[in-house]
């Protein structure tokens, strides 16, 4: 079964809120609708379920115009599970879910039969909801009450499951139970169609994704070739880093700071970092409002992987080699341009060595020097005790010694002050 979505526009009181959306949704798929607020995908989700009727255009089912179906037949083909349900009422979950058997009752009289019987229990089996069948529904948690709904909606026997939000109200645990429900449903055939907020949860479980703007479809696809920066910074106004999630394999969206976005404007300050102890100081430097670099580090390294993602100058080398004169140079220069540098407590040895002697170079042009942890410099000294003799005499000509990256926040004011 296809669903078409040809050319499809909607407006409430003259406002155009969908303009001329054309998607196919092909069998089995899992797609997300997704978009800021006031998108349109609500609208476009109840556009397909026949509950709003489009001012022009039309979804197509296998050809055939939704409009011209009654409401049996849709309620055949879709199950809607809402964002929430209202608790105010004495019915069980077993209650709820023969509910969603009444697209299939042979009257309005008619009671439960048989088959209606093994329907509702192999729903809420599936959906692991069995064991609530005599408790109220009101008794559950979001969780539970959000399943027992979606066992009501498999009770239909649909063909389509339309979500609108079901995860909106729920807590990371929920979430997941949720998802990977819908998951299973999809792996066995069903077709989902959810709309969705979170981008990281999108990407994770669904197959495709519209994303829809000011009411028309932006952007159609698998997580990747819709999740871009480009089209996130677009549509959702917020600077992003995208990459791919090392475990899970999905694309992963974070979303930067403000004061990120910002932090070209701000009074430079330079990390002397490597093996991964540049990033919390970086992210320091942000939220403090100063406009961060580093160097140097190899390509390879963490810090450098950082700062490129982060946007942020970095001097690099390559990996298992010592500092260049170029890139020492390079390292000066950025020393030179800041008004604050931080000494991070990396490995010393013969490639980064050159790093403490910036430091030194700083501390002769006046700079303020910041020290992490100096106290640590004689495990991680691999050069014979040069490392030592370098941090040694930064502190005794004055550089400040701090043992954790939270006790740069107030150096950091201070410095911002000066």
């Amino acid at each position: 079964m296809k669903i078409d979505i040809d050319d499809l526009s909607f407006s409430f009181d003259g406002k155009k809120v969908l303009k001329n959306v054309s998607l196919l949704i092909e069998e089995g798929e899992f797609l997300a609708l997704m978009g800021p607020n006031g998108s349109g995908k609500t609208t476009l989700l109840r556009c397909i379920m026949n509950y709003l009727r489009p001012n022009d255009g039309a979804v197509l089912v296998d050809s055939k115009p939704v409009y011209t179906m009654s409401e049996r037949q849709i309620a055949r083909l879709f199950a809607v599970v809402p964002q929430s349900s209202p608790t105010d009422f004495s019915f069980t979950a077993y209650e709820m879910v023969t509910m969603g058997r009444i697209p299939h009752a042979r009257g309005k009289l008619s009671g439960e039969t048989k088959e209606d019987a093994e329907v509702i229990k192999s729903a809420m089996e599936r959906t692991n909801t069995w064991q609530f069948a005599d408790r109220l529904f009101s008794s559950l948690s979001g969780g539970e009450r959000q399943r027992v709904i979606i066992a009501r909606a498999l009770a239909q026997k649909p063909r389509v499951l339309l979500l609108d939000e079901p995860t909106v109200y729920l807590d990371i645990t929920g979430q997941f139970e949720v998802m990977d429900l819908l998951t299973e449903l999809n792996r066995d055939g069903l077709t989902v169609i959810a709309v969705l907020h979170d981008i990281n949860l999108a990407s994770r479980y669904c197959r495709k994704i519209a994303l829809l703007n000011e009411g028309r479809l932006e952007s159609y696809g698998s997580p990747s070739e819709v999740f871009t920066q480009e089209n996130i910074v677009r549509i959702y106004d917020v600077d992003v880093l995208v990459r791919r999630d090392p475990i899970t394999k999905s694309i992963s969206v974070i979303p930067r700071t403000a004061s990120a976005i910002r932090s070209s404007h701000g009074r430079r300050a330079h990390i002397l970092c490597g093996g991964g102890t540049g990033g919390e100081i970086l992210h320091e430097l942000l939220d403090a409002g100063f406009s961060p670099s580093i160097g140097v580090v190899n390509v390879l390294d963490s810090d450098f992987e950082l700062a490129r993602e982060m946007h942020v100058p970095v001097v690099s080398e390559v990996p298992f080699a010592q500092v260049s004169e170029e890139s020492h140079a390079e390292n000066l220069k950025l020393v030179d341009e800041s008004v604050i540098v931080i000494v991070a407590d990396f490995p010393v040895g013969p490639g980064n060595l050159k790093n403490l002697e910036a430091a030194k170079r700083a501390m002769e042009k006046g700079k303020r020097i910041v020290v992490l942890s100096p106290g640590t410099i004689e495990e991680r000294d691999f050069v014979g005790g040069r490392g030592k003799e370098l941090i040694g005499e930064l502190i005794r000509n004055g550089a400040l010694s701090i043992e954790t990256t939270a006790d740069i926040r107030d150096i950091l004011s201070e410095g911002k002050r000066k």
